[in-house]
């Protein structure tokens, strides 16, 4: 009997240390293969962007493309055309844009604005007065 509990005494030990020499090994295992799949993640997100920029790479041989982003970003027009820029005035800070010649009216186009006309077009007695009862 004695020698039956010192067998199981060894063989626990044994056990014990196998777990305690293999678990650090198998702790790094899996790490790294959780590693393994982030970089692999990694890998195909990289590739899709390399695609997504060789796409838009290839966007560009075409000039069509090349002149809409010219008259977008850069405002580009061709000769002959009048340039128009729309501007908020709830949007807009600072001072007003100064004038360059092609923006420029003529002196036969020299009227009042259009904003002008609207109100005083509105601000006639064909409105309610807002402190009737």
């Amino acid at each position: 009997m004695a020698s039956l509990t010192v067998k199981f005494v060894v063989l626990a030990v044994l056990v014990v240390l196998a777990v305690a020499v293999v678990l650090p090994s198998v702790r790094a295992y899996v790490r790294q293969q959780q590693q393994l799949e982030q970089l692999r993640a990694e890998v195909a997100q990289v590739e899709q962007e390399v695609t997504d920029l060789q796409a838009e790479l290839a966007r560009w041989d075409d000039n069509a493309y090349v002149i809409a982003q010219a008259r977008e970003r850069l405002s580009y027009v061709f000769p002959g055309e009048r340039p128009f820029r729309v501007v908020d005035p709830e949007f807009v800070t600072g001072e007003a844009p100064v004038e360059n010649s092609i923006t420029r009216t003529t002196p036969d186009e020299q009227s009042e604005a259009w904003y002008v006309t609207v109100w005083d077009s509105l601000s006639g007695e064909t409105l309610p007065d807002p402190g009737a009862p």
